[in-house]
């Protein structure tokens, strides 16, 4: 087994629930939010009445499962100090920070606004301790079965 988990690691796996639990609410809010997502959405769109409006909701809830799940594996590993599962992560967080970008571009509800700057704060956090010179140490080591 490698060496204790350093602190920054361990901010970093508390940090992804943080960000998993928060995209998570909003996620879910787009059930309840459903007629303002789409008001937002039609907000400056002069073709939104030839356009078939999409469906949010679903598309919100299996993006949110999906990225939950792998990222639920991927923190399995890193937990084992795998450097590959480090790295895997960093890399879908900078996708979701691209995804929350794209997402306040949009003018939501407010509600959706806070959680998504909340996430993306939580995000890059995350992304910052699991690129600390700790972390990359510790998941370097060689892990010894």
């Amino acid at each position: 087994m490698s060496a204790q988990r350093p602190t920054a690691a361990t901010a970093s796996i508390w940090l992804t629930i943080a960000v998993l639990v928060l995209s998570g609410i909003s996620a879910v809010l787009t059930i309840a939010y459903r007629d303002e997502v789409l008001a937002a959405w039609r907000a400056g769109r002069d073709d939104s009445s030839s356009i078939e409006q999409p469906a949010f909701v679903p598309v919100a809830l299996v993006m949110w499962a999906v990225v939950a799940l792998l990222m639920w594996v991927l923190l399995m590993f890193f937990r084992e100090g795998h450097n590959w599962a480090r790295r895997s992560i960093v890399a879908l967080f900078l996708l979701m920070a691209v995804g929350i970008l794209a997402v306040l571009r949009t003018e939501p509800p407010t509600l959706f606004s806070v959680l998504c700057g909340l996430t993306l704060v939580a995000t890059l956090a995350a992304v910052g301790c699991l690129v600390h010179k700790d972390t990359r140490t510790w998941c370097r080591e060689e892990i010894t079965v």
